[in-house]
């Protein structure tokens, strides 16, 4: 169950690890501080990745958070994800295809394909 305000997100080791040095080269942000202690008490903790912040924290982090590889960019993501919610899509109108005409096809009679013939099979000379 999802509280109003609280974001949880899912880590793996290998990005809790990346996430705790990318905000070391992330620049400054309000709750910088806050957000690693709560990755040094993740560390710490046995249930390990089960990470809870708050609302504003989360979109904070998520936004300035510089993804230097890819368990970065997939905690990233994950992180938006849980912040944002799924991004919406609309359904695209899709309309009548109207023909495309190239130089290939000519508008006039074509003249007729010319079929190839097999070569006649050269008879033995066993005779």
């Amino acid at each position: 169950m999802r509280h109003e305000g609280v974001v949880r997100v899912r880590w793996t080791r290998a990005e809790l690890t990346a996430i705790r040095e990318a905000i070391e080269v992330t620049p400054n942000f309000e709750g910088r501080q806050e957000v690693r202690e709560i990755l040094r008490d993740a560390f710490r903790s046995h249930r390990g990745g089960d990470i809870t912040f708050e609302q504003p924290l989360a979109e904070r982090l998520g936004s300035r958070l510089v993804p230097i590889d890819g368990p970065t960019a997939m905690a990233r993501a994950k992180l938006l994800l849980a912040a944002r919610g799924p991004r919406k899509r609309s359904a695209v109108k899709v309309g009548p295809r109207k023909p495309v005409f190239s130089g290939a096809y000519a508008t006039g009679p074509q003249p007729p394909v010319p079929v190839p013939v097999p070569a006649p099979v050269a008879a033995s000379a066993a005779a």
